[in-house]
């Protein structure tokens, strides 16, 4: 493997690679395509995948170095399954001791999502990467989350998803294990912004205010009253912000002026694993019209960078267009967060990413919108959906659906709050990547709203504030 992870650092022995890869698992004509005429294009990547658009010549184009002599395979493999153009992912960088249990929850879920037709076809797997089915797309902007048709189809997608059944651990434990997982790193990055700075005038503000917060105690009290409630747990995707859903548009090709060529990106490719690449980190980059999309050491980077010449309100135009003719064709993708958690998590945060566009070029890189936050028929919309598309056989409670429907706003309610907290501390502990955007400010005001939606639960909850005040005494 040592002389493949060597092959991805020069842009003919990277073509060499994709084409006795995809010789090896695809059939047909991949099977006697020559290296000098498969196209190689890269998607997109950073420090955790690789991702290259693979595509056999036309017909027409295949010259005299295909290896004709070889003879074609009569597999039972049919012809017309044969894809003319794939993804080719390459894993990148694992770190930590739950990378090889992420690295198999996400192989398997999108096994089993691309069975089901809920995501892409898979092609095949291989020591360190998969070649997966390559969908003409590009990814939601923030100001389509609110169209009514696309909001419908997303909670009808949430809804299939929030019925599945998956080979995993069931425990509704993933989302304060992961907290607690973080807050480690958290305690480290705050002790290394002490010692770094003798004078306290020269800790930032933010980083201030920051490390006066006990966060720990804050996830430890969530934690109690989400036991407390005992709302229904589902196998969640856990991340389902713009840049995860996409929209297909069957006339959409890697443009040669928004997707870098082999050729121009291969030197920038200095960090992959041991194994070609070893163990993956599971997220999924999209497949989109937009420039390269980075990637922060397995976490996604919440930002979209849509090119500079297309602005939300064309895009929004054209998607406009194309649902007058028919519903919104969309894919949910990268389920690097997925687990089994609360219901309420996954819609309450989706609700949240309505607010927050990754699209702002200068600093801190998003802008925060609260007023695009949706509003009572908005959530009604969403909801209804929602529950019309669930299995409801997968709850274990007779309520009927105007009783569903209560209780789902209170879940939105209570893990609004945690949605708030678990993307402070997932900021800050990449505030050291060496990637433009303002992790500290996203930090700064996900925190304050943090405290402010917390501040209107314990409002309408004062079983919550008596548990609060109860495990501030025992501090």
């Amino acid at each position: 493997m040592q002389s493949l992870i060597k092959a991805t650092r020069s842009n003919s022995d990277m073509r060499d690679v994709a084409t006795r890869i995809c010789r090896e698992y695809l059939s047909g004509a991949w099977k006697t395509i020559s290296q000098d005429e498969i196209q190689v294009k890269r998607m997109s990547g950073g420090l955790s995948n690789f991702l290259y658009y693979v595509s056999l010549p036309n017909r027409n184009d295949f010259g005299e170095n295909t290896n004709l002599s070889k003879r074609t395979r009569k597999d039972s493999y049919h012809s017309s399954m044969e894809p003319t153009k794939v993804l080719l992912r390459i894993y990148g960088q694992s770190h930590g001791e739950h990378a090889l249990e992420t690295m198999l929850t996400e192989s398997v879920v999108f096994a089993l999502l691309s069975e089901r037709q809920l995501g892409p076809k898979l092609h095949g797997i291989f020591p360190g990467g998969r070649i997966e089915q390559y969908i003409p797309a590009r990814s939601l902007t923030t100001a389509e989350l609110s169209d009514s048709k696309i909001s419908a189809k997303i909670a009808e997608k949430m809804g299939q998803i929030h019925s599945l059944h998956i080979p995993v651990s069931k425990e509704a434990d993933w989302i304060f294990n992961t907290i607690n997982r973080w807050l480690n790193n958290v305690d480290a990055i705050m002790n290394d912004i002490k010692n770094n700075n003798n004078d306290d005038d020269q800790v930032p503000e933010i980083q201030k205010r920051l490390s006066k917060i006990d966060l720990r105690h804050e996830a430890n009290w969530l934690k109690k009253i989400a036991e407390t409630e005992s709302y229904p747990v589902v196998f969640c995707h856990n991340d389902l912000q713009e840049g995860n859903i996409l929209f297909r548009q069957n006339n959409f090709v890697p443009p040669d002026d928004l997707v870098e060529t082999l050729d121009e990106e291969l030197h920038k490719i200095d960090d992959l694993s041991p194994m070609l690449i070893s163990c993956p980190k599971t997220k999924i980059e999209n497949v989109e019209n937009t420039k390269v999309q980075d990637t922060i050491n397995g976490n996604s980077r919440k930002r979209s960078l849509v090119d500079s010449s297309i602005d939300n309100e064309e895009i929004s135009s054209n998607f406009d267009n194309d649902c007058k003719k028919d519903d919104p064709e969309l894919m949910i993708i990268d389920f690097e967060y997925c687990a089994y958690n609360y219901r309420g998590f996954d819609i309450a945060n989706h609700f949240l990413e309505w607010t927050y566009d990754y699209t702002n070029e200068k600093f801190p890189f998003f802008f925060y919108r609260p007023e695009n936050y949706p509003n009572e028929k908005q959530i009604d919309n969403f909801i209804d959906s929602y529950l019309k598309n669930i299995n409801m056989d997968a709850f274990d409670n007779k309520m009927t659906f105007v009783e569903e429907k209560k209780q789902l706003l209170e879940e939105i309610n209570l893990f609004t709050i945690a949605s708030h907290l678990f993307w402070t501390i997932w900021a800050i502990v990449n505030s050291s990547q060496e990637i433009e955007f303002g992790y500290w400010e996203y930090a700064d005001i996900r925190l304050k709203e943090y405290f402010n939606a917390k501040e209107k639960y314990l409002q309408l909850k004062p079983m919550a504030k008596e548990i609060y005040d109860m495990q501030i005494r025992r501090k």
